[in-house]
């Protein structure tokens, strides 16, 4: 799964300008995207709570009709070095209901740790299931996520894998909500494995509020750096925490005036015409990019919001 503390590598700057009362607020939109497809464990799992749990976040997200996009890691679909058609089928409950799939590598390789070659062979490997099964829909894949954000530490392996990924018909995908929700889950995960519901329940309560605080992070940052809130990408994981609480998850973020929109949608906004040259060992959001592009100045992540110690304390190591 992603990880922030890997992504994060490094200080990054940007330099508040406009305040926030200068910005419009007469549209607030969000696009949906969920990364490690079909299902993230941090614990044991039959194959069975594989589809439960794909059959809980999917008829979620469709009962709120959020055109959400799911990034896929194809060598999950394979046991034993084979194609499982049961794992497959996890990800065809994506498409049937009318959700759209996207290439995040076959094996979620990191872009800072392997040759461009290796990485570019990866992304190739990982739509030999994905395309055929979007083909099934007349739909190809469009969209592209680098592995812990990670682009490239050189211009010249950012350059190639941009090339390479426009010639197949790839388009990056952005995130401007960054979170650190794979650690909420990997607490509740453990929560669950010793059938403590009380934990869950807080955990739960926990991760809304952390995510609501999240969300009001990046408009502050949005409006400093853009003089007004852009449409958000925001990046989740699919794992059994979301699973259950993204109900609440889509009503404290609609409590903010924020309506839910397609990915491309998102896309057409201006704002992401903006130059982002970033290279480094960072994986941080294109708002940070974009200001790093820009010369800003100041502390990145200042103010940022934590994960409680605790919750960390019950993620374990």
């Amino acid at each position: 799964m992603s990880a922030a503390a890997q992504r994060r590598g490094g200080p990054v700057v940007i330099q508040p300008g406009t305040p926030a009362g200068t910005a419009s607020t007469r549209l607030r939109e969000i696009a949906v995207t969920f990364d490690d497809l079909p299902m993230v464990f941090g614990r044991p799992a039959s194959l069975e709570e594989h589809e439960r749990v794909t059959t809980q976040l999917v008829s979620t997200i469709a009962s709120h009709r959020i055109p959400v996009v799911g990034f896929v890691n194809e060598n999950k679909l394979e046991e034993g070095g084979k194609v499982d058609p049961r794992r497959v089928a996890l990800l065809r409950q994506w498409t049937k209901a009318g959700l759209e799939l996207g290439n995040h590598t076959y094996s979620h390789p990191d872009l800072h740790r392997v040759s461009a070659e290796q990485f570019r062979s990866d992304i190739l490997r990982g739509e030999a299931v994905t395309r055929p099964l979007l083909a099934e829909s007349k739909k190809k894949p469009r969209f592209f996520r680098h592995p812990f954000l990670h682009t490239g530490r050189d211009t010249a392996t950012r350059n190639s894998i941009t090339r390479f990924l426009d010639d197949k018909g790839y388009r990056v995908a952005p995130v401007t909500l960054d979170n650190y929700d794979y650690v909420f889950a990997r607490a509740y995960d453990k929560a669950i494995a010793s059938r403590d519901t009380d934990l869950q329940r807080r955990i739960e309560q926990e991760y809304i509020g952390y995510m609501d605080r999240i969300l009001a992070y990046y408009e502050k940052q949005s409006i400093a750096l853009m003089g007004r809130n852009i449409p958000h990408i925001l990046l989740l994981h699919a794992n059994t925490l979301n699973a259950r609480t993204f109900n609440e998850l889509i009503a404290a973020y609609r409590k903010r005036g924020y309506a839910f929109v397609a990915l491309e949608h998102a896309l057409r906004d201006p704002s992401y015409e903006s130059n982002d040259l970033y290279v480094g060992d960072a994986g941080i959001t294109w708002l940070h990019r974009w200001a790093l592009t820009q010369g800003r100045s100041g502390t990145a992540f200042a103010g940022e919001p934590n994960v409680p110690k605790w919750i960390e304390a019950a993620a374990g190591p």
